[in-house]
């Protein structure tokens, strides 16, 4: 993950917060953007309804 977009532990909402309990320094799974305090939610994908057309 550090390594696509040069995120760190350093800008991570957790560490700034002093709520991380991983120790490194690298990113994790549960990195979370710093933006100005607050917790930025992790983009989710646009969802495309299917159709059922075939289906009977």
């Amino acid at each position: 993950m550090s390594a696509k977009n040069g995120a760190t532990c350093n800008d991570c909402y957790f560490r700034r917060a002093g709520l991380c309990a991983i120790p490194g320094d690298a990113a994790c799974p549960t990195f979370r953007s710093y933006s100005r305090g607050n917790l930025v939610p992790p983009r989710q994908p646009r969802l495309i309804p299917r159709t059922l057309a075939g289906r009977t």
